[in-house]
């Protein structure tokens, strides 16, 4: 199919690989009046199970004071949220992606990047970039580029497989790449940590024999003074560009990377981590949340240490930074994060000091 696809909107790429959500799907063309119908027929049909928000276009976004995006609170009678933006005050800022809904339907025709599906009438509907499928009814007779997919409104379960088969071979094609977390000071331990041998190896080489079976790639987040260490020379190495800020540094560091690829990390403090325990995380995957975690046993937190972060995960933990918070757990709280409890209360039990490291190795030894 010919798209005529170009990048010469200015907008491209200030997010990234998506504009508002890796999964958004807009509706624009000539017949607007179609347009609004496929917009409600997908939110309440094929994408009812998603939480959804909708981008309206500009014209018809009410005033607001504040001249800043807007999010309504169930404001359609479906009870999903709708994206307001822009208003005339801040048409020249990038759009802000919305990180909590699992997709993004956008209302228009104001950007070119986003996959669409064109609603048309008689004759050439224009030329429009990134369709997915024209959208007609019965007895339209429009003017389309040669081998493009046409539909007519009463094919509704092949416009609803339309977007869904787009959102599940997107997130089918997000490569899959693990993080070891082996950048800290390990100065509770007074030894280093990714060095420790719990099972016949180095903590590191034991992350990464569990990591590799369900990642295209394995890294090692380290500090950049510890790139000649010999522990951490054995897998290509992700070096921290956020310092002195923890964990969030390293997985920050490693989502920047490979804007496109979702990352398994894995802290290498972790010795009663099992296959059992990443296999039901990797399984459980969900693509359109923000990350997957497992809940602590201890206080019913997400833990952050052992999860899936998806593409989007960047911004949101960009925006914390920004704010002051340090804590990936503190990202996960307050993002909609697909949780999990987890199948071994121990697999996510980390040790910090010398006597934690002796009670580990002997309740291995015993096991």
């Amino acid at each position: 199919m010919s798209t005529g696809c170009s990048h010469s909107d200015p907008r491209k790429n200030r997010l990234g690989p998506f504009t508002f959500n890796p999964y958004e799907v807009a509706v624009s063309g000539p017949d607007a009046g179609t347009a609004k119908a496929l917009i409600w027929f997908l939110k309440a049909g094929p994408l009812a199970d998603f939480e959804l928000a909708h981008v309206i276009p500009p014209a018809e976004a009410p005033a607001f004071s504040d001249g800043l995006n807007q999010r309504t609170n169930g404001s359609d009678h479906l009870g999903q949220r709708l994206l307001v933006y822009p208003t005339s005050e801040d048409e020249n800022l990038p759009p802000r992606p919305l990180l909590d809904a699992d997709a993004v339907l956008v209302e228009g025709s104001a950007y070119p990047d986003v996959p669409k599906l064109v609603p048309v009438g008689d004759g050439d509907p224009g030329k429009h970039e990134n369709v997915l499928a024209y959208v007609g009814h019965p007895d339209a007779c429009p003017v389309l580029p040669p081998h493009a997919p046409y539909l007519t409104l009463e094919q509704q379960d092949l416009i609803g497989e339309t977007v869904l088969n787009h959102f599940f071979d997107k997130a089918n094609a997000t490569p899959l790449k693990g993080l070891i977390l082996a950048g800290g000071q390990s100065s509770r331990m007074q030894r280093d940590k990714a060095a420790l041998d719990f099972h016949g190896k180095s903590q590191i080489d034991h992350v990464k024999d569990l990591l590799s079976p369900h990642c295209d790639e394995v890294f090692v987040s380290i500090r950049p003074d510890q790139s000649d260490d010999p522990v951490r020379t054995t897998l290509p190495q992700i070096q921290d560009s956020f310092l002195d800020f923890g964990p969030i540094g390293g997985v920050l560091s490693a989502l920047k990377s490979d804007a496109h690829a979702a990352w398994l990390v894995v802290a290498c403090d972790l010795p009663f981590i099992d296959p059992e325990t990443l296999d039901v995380l990797v399984e459980a995957r969900n693509p359109f949340r923000l990350a997957t975690a497992f809940t602590s046993t201890r206080d019913g937190f997400p833990e952050p240490l052992c999860t899936f972060y998806e593409p989007k995960a960047v911004m949101r933990m960009m925006e914390f930074l920004a704010l002051g918070y340090h804590c990936p757990r503190k990202v996960l709280i307050n993002s909609r994060t697909h949780l999990l409890e987890p199948p071994n209360e121990l697999a996510l039990s980390n040790v910090n000091r010398p006597e934690e490291y002796k009670a580990a190795l002997e309740a291995l030894r015993a096991d």
